[in-house]
């Protein structure tokens, strides 16, 4: 991908340079000793400047002599060519993509024969993902869900993030992450422009993987065999299931507000986070297990325990437990599908569905 040009800053002596053509009506061969001198500055310095000035249109060589020109016109002369580069790009892309989409009918045609067969296609490429990506987004009508679990990178993030205007079109854009982001300045900044832009942001506790949904038809997955490429599902009942999967935990997520900060980042997503730790040591995971699922590392997530165990008014994780148990935090769903085998659930089951349970600390009082 071409990368957009960039204008060189002017030398330091510029300005100077050019007010003194105005004073002096230009500059000749013979000034330029009395310049340097003038503006103490070296000879190579003012050469410089003179330059960029006659480059820019705003010293015009005239009769052995620079003169000095209005920005108005060294802009109308610099500017010209370039809008009219402009549209002749507009009018080429035009061209390529009338030519392009004319077989559009055909390929959708094969596409709706193969579909029959094959309802899945892998594209390698972070380059070509992120393309298709952004192509799907701008032909989006009604919806764009997407899930985005972990805190990495903005970068990382944002290569899977459709930042069409769909807000401005009528478009629905939701987003989901994870809690972990509000403690992140980088990621929270990204949030707090998607929420400018109309987009729709939450955070939940878990998410499974990385998945983009458009219009409920076609769902972007990441691809175990192709580092960096997709898997594009647009099998009707699959999309459908993935659909549900997502919206039912962005029914259950918290909303983050955008620009608004505590003193620990998580808002009113706090709360949800200790609930979920709560629930997973209830089901017997370790704390690693624990860090891994719910996207935090393993210190924070010691140092969340030991706000429960004091918020729960306990001495050890057992009568914490036990505190839980009482207060009536935990139901019978379980958690224990998920462990791995060398993290196994507990006795107990620790639940999902805390929707409308007391905050910890009302429960501890």
């Amino acid at each position: 991908m071409r990368r957009p040009r960039t204008a060189e800053p002017l030398p330091p002596l510029a300005a100077l340079v050019y007010r003194w053509s105005l004073d002096h009506g230009g500059v000749s061969a013979a000034d330029r000793p009395t310049l340097a001198a003038e503006l103490d500055g070296a000879a190579e310095e003012v050469e410089r400047a003179l330059d960029a000035l006659r480059a820019l249109g705003l010293l015009v060589p005239t009769a052995g002599a620079l003169v000095p020109a209005s920005p108005d016109s060294a802009v109308a002369e610099l500017i010209t060519p370039i809008e009219l580069e402009i549209k002749e790009l507009e009018h080429y892309a035009g061209d390529l993509t009338a030519q392009v989409h004319s077989l559009r009918a055909m390929y959708f045609e094969s596409r709706r024969e193969r579909n029959r067969r094959e309802a899945v296609d892998v594209i390698e490429g972070q380059g070509r993902v992120r393309s298709l990506l952004d192509a799907y987004a701008r032909r989006c009508t009604s919806e764009i869900l997407s899930a985005h679990p972990g805190t990495t990178a903005r970068a990382e993030t944002e290569a899977w993030l459709p930042r069409s205007p769909g807000p401005e079109r009528g478009v629905r854009v939701r987003t989901l992450f994870q809690h972990p982001v509000r403690a992140s300045h980088e990621l929270r900044e990204l949030l707090d422009e998607l929420s400018d832009e109309g987009c729709e942001v939450r955070t939940g506790d878990e998410l499974p993987d990385r998945i983009v949904i458009f219009d409920r038809e076609t769902a972007f997955l990441p691809s175990r065999a192709a580092q960096g490429g997709a898997v594009v599902v647009r099998e009707p009942s699959t999309v459908d299931f993935l659909h549900r999967a997502v919206e039912q935990s962005w029914s259950t997520a918290v909303s983050y507000e955008a620009r608004t900060a505590t003193a620990d980042r998580y808002g009113n997503a706090g709360d949800e986070l200790k609930r979920a730790i709560i629930h997973l040591l209830a089901a017997g995971a370790k704390d690693e297990h624990i860090a891994r699922r719910l996207s935090i590392s393993v210190r924070t997530c010691r140092r969340h325990i030991a706000e429960i165990m004091l918020e729960m008014r306990a001495s050890s994780r057992f009568q914490a437990g036990v505190n839980v148990l009482r207060s009536g935090l935990l139901s019978t769903a379980g958690y224990g599908d998920a462990f791995t085998a060398d993290d196994p659930p507990g006795p107990a089951g620790g639940p999902r569905g805390l929707a409308g349970a007391p905050g910890l600390a009302d429960v501890a009082g």
